[in-house]
């Protein structure tokens, strides 16, 4: 279903802003045990060293907060000196209860990340000829932020700048040379960034602030529809006509209304009105929609516009985050939709789900592919479950997490590992608001 690799094929003349990896090789060994770990005392899953997955524990205690494993930061070498927030934190979420997680494990993802997917000062994508982008530098900024890796963060964000447009925005993509290859900007990479600048100064001071408002300006004026405050695809396309519900990011815009100035919560309702016209019965959001929630074609007319897919997947987590840090009621009733529909067909393991859906749950057109789901669609699926409704799916979801990033396998692909880590940082505490 809705394999990334053929709607790259089809974008290449227009755009390609969601991963256009092979999402579709299915994820090894999907069984994760016994429902998952939880804070009863299971192991959950393998550990930092790659050995064989552990006993879960015990589903009926599933919902209370606890980790396996949390430990100095001093014992990862990776910390960057003078951090303010040193990984791990493992905050508490004030709206949402954690599952059990391991910092070993998550430090493993982290590095096996950044030894496929850095370098050279960019993110690369081995399965598209060593491509890259801009979408894939903000997740390494977010990334980096969070995990406190100060080097790789300002890397990226110089190699950024460099392919900046005349608006002030990053150029959506780069080939194996760095040469830009695609011209204009994705929005979702745009407000990453400007989130993990605003962090970056949380975490480490400097300049930070000011690159962040900065952009946030130029994400206003060439990113959101004026009058509609519709979130644009793109600076040079889309608004009521055509937006992206897993560009959404009501998080991030409180706090691009506090720094920035701009009506930022005009454009947190217009995102929620979309989503909850969209959202369903299931909360599959198509990949593309108008601003009244009614699917859209995609740009590059590659059929997948309408299904809930490689676009769309990453929508719970963006909508997770405001959730858990802020109580956001409508947040909470489109997450509920989400995890209720995931943890419905995943009981004993994520191996059951579809890389893809229709509206009403089911298998969207065979022309399109039909695989087994990656961590980019359970991973996002799994934050949706911490609102506490789907506690058994949250723990089978987090330790399937664990397993497929610590004992990187076929599914190990760089959209793909990209949401198993970033999935795994908001599952733990390891990703919040900083900001005072």
């Amino acid at each position: 279903m809705l394999r990334e690799v053929s709607r790259c094929a089809a974008l290449a003349l227009l755009f390609c802003f969601s991963g256009c990896d092979s999402s579709g090789e299915p994820p090894e060994d999907e069984t994760a045990g016994t429902a998952g770990a939880l804070a009863s005392g299971g192991s959950s899953g393998a550990g930092a060293s790659g050995g064989s997955a552990g006993t879960a524990g015990s589903a009926g205690s599933a919902g209370a907060a606890g980790v396996t494993v949390m430990k100095d930061p001093s014992t990862y070498a990776h910390n960057s000196p003078g951090a303010r927030y040193p990984y791990p934190q493992g905050r508490p979420l004030p709206h949402c209860a954690l599952p059990v997680y391991n910092t070993d494990q998550i430090a493993t993802a982290y590095n096996n990340w950044k030894t496929r997917f850095y370098q050279n000062g960019r993110v690369i994508r081995p399965d598209s000829q060593n491509d890259g982008v801009s979408e894939g530098i903000a997740y390494g900024m977010l990334i980096g932020v969070y995990m406190n890796d100060k080097p790789m963060f300002d890397a990226l964000w110089a190699f950024a700048q460099s392919k900046f447009d005349a608006k002030g925005l990053m150029n959506w993509r780069y080939d194996a040379s760095g040469n830009v290859v695609g011209q204009g900007s994705a929005i979702d990479a745009d407000e990453d960034m400007a989130w993990a600048l605003l962090m970056a100064a949380q975490q480490w001071g400097g300049d930070y602030q000011a690159a962040a408002v900065t952009l946030i300006g130029n994400i206003w004026t060439h990113g959101v529809e004026q009058g509609s405050n519709v979130l644009k695809p793109g600076d040079n396309f889309g608004g009521s006509s055509l937006t992206n519900p897993s560009y959404f990011a009501p998080s991030y815009y409180r706090v691009f209304a506090r720094v920035g100035g701009q009506n930022w919560m005009g454009v947190v309702e217009s995102s929620y009105a979309t989503l909850a016209a969209a959202s369903g019965s299931f909360g599959l959001v198509p990949n593309w929609t108008n601003a009244a929630g009614q699917p859209a074609t995609s740009p590059a007319n590659d059929g997948n516009g309408a299904y809930y897919g490689y676009d769309a997947c990453r929508t719970p987590w963006r909508i997770a985050l405001d959730y858990c840090t802020t109580g956001e009621p409508r947040a909470k009733a489109y997450l509920d939709k989400v995890a209720a529909f995931f943890a419905q067909r995943a009981t004993t393991s994520v191996g059951t789900l579809f890389d893809g859906y229709t509206a009403d749950g089911s298998d969207p057109p065979t022309t399109l592919g039909d695989y087994a789901a990656g961590m980019a669609m359970f991973g996002p699926a799994t934050t949706a479950a911490l609102t506490g409704t789907q506690n058994t799916f949250l723990a089978l979801g987090t330790s399937t997490l664990h397993r497929n990033t610590t004992q990187p396998g076929g599914q190990f692909t760089y959209f793909n590992a990209s949401w198993g880590v970033l999935s795994l940082l908001l599952l733990s505490g390891n990703f919040w608001e900083m900001t005072p």
